[in-house]
């Protein structure tokens, strides 16, 4: 009767330790394939950056996290095989404020969008939409942003002061650079149209490619404006580097 029972247990805790053995071994199996999946598996960023004060998309800049960095074209960026995690992603662009914002990266296919602020006060951008107005107020929408974007050119460049009224209002053999601003002009209010053209130059869109100067062919023979490369031309303006 003993050794019956003796069996009977001996089995059963066989029986027990089989089990276990094969829950723990499908565990382990889990568990490797969760890993294996999650190493595999390309876990990416991809989302828009647009300018904090007109929504306008950045034309251009750069998005960076853990050491991997991407383009931001026409306001939209992807950054691929990102780790998973708490991570913090850095954005830099045209008249942009450097931004670091924390993201939490899921595995998969994650969508973030961002707005970032100009480097630029309020003061600095009504007088480039002033500036605008003074001298394309006949120009279309394209020639009024390549008047604007000439403008920040020369703020870019080492040749020119490195604010917006400081080139507006520089004098050279005292002589102002611009002629609204000897004439009056320069002091009519902007009206929306010059706000939209200032804005989408501040978010990068340029296209003079480059230029830091412009003339009207049909109201100058100035020889030294003449004398440049030329970069474009948009309605009436020749738009040039220097």
């Amino acid at each position: 009767m003993k050794t019956g029972m003796l069996k009977a247990f001996a089995v059963l805790i066989l029986i027990i330790h089989s089990l276990t053995t094969m829950a723990y071994a499908a565990v382990s199996v889990n568990k490797l394939s969760i890993i294996l999946s999650n190493d595999l598996w390309e876990n990416s960023i991809t989302g828009t950056i647009t300018a904090a004060e007109s929504g306008l998309p950045l034309q251009s800049g750069t998005v960076t996290l853990d050491n991997r960095s991407a383009p931001i074209t026409e306001g939209r960026f992807t950054l691929s095989d990102v780790p998973v995690g708490t991570q913090a992603l850095k954005i830099t662009g045209p008249y942009r404020q450097p931004t670091t914002v924390t993201v939490v990266v899921e595995p998969g296919t994650n969508r973030l969008d961002f707005s970032v602020k100009s480097s630029l006060n309020e003061e600095e951008i009504d007088a480039l939409a002033r500036i605008t107005r003074a001298e394309a107020e006949g120009e279309t929408a394209v020639g009024k942003a390549a008047v604007a974007a000439t403008v920040l050119n020369r703020v870019e460049s080492d040749r020119y002061p490195s604010t917006i009224t400081g080139v507006i209002y520089q004098r050279v053999n005292g002589r102002y650079q611009y002629s609204p601003v000897a004439d009056g002009r320069i002091k009519l209010a902007p009206r929306a149209q010059d706000y939209q053209a200032a804005f989408q130059a501040l978010a990068g869109f340029d296209p003079t490619n480059g230029a830091t100067g412009f003339f009207n062919p049909a109201k100058t023979t100035d020889r030294w404006v003449r004398s440049h490369p030329v970069t474009a031309v948009i309605g009436g303006h020749t738009f040039f580097r220097y």
